[in-house]
């Protein structure tokens, strides 16, 4: 008779830590989505910017500009 009580209690147990195992990591999982969701507004923050978008116009005028213009405008600065 105390072996199916050893049993049960048992069963009980590791049902508990199961439910507990489980809890833990839908917490942890939901902690780190809002982390990269704040983390994503911040950066889609950032990207509207104007100054933003103005700094990365004037890369891509330096990257794709001819030599000589590039050229003219630095000695004009």
């Amino acid at each position: 008779m105390e072996d199916g009580l050893v049993f049960v209690v048992l069963i009980v147990l590791i049902g508990c830590a199961t439910g507990v195992i489980t809890s833990y990591l839908k917490s942890k999982k939901k902690g780190v989505n809002r982390r990269v969701l704040e983390r994503i507004e911040r950066l889609e923050q950032q990207m509207g910017d104007e100054s933003l978008e103005e700094r990365v116009r004037a890369l891509e005028a330096i990257v794709t500009d001819e030599k000589r213009r590039l050229d003219r405008e630095i000695r004009n600065l």
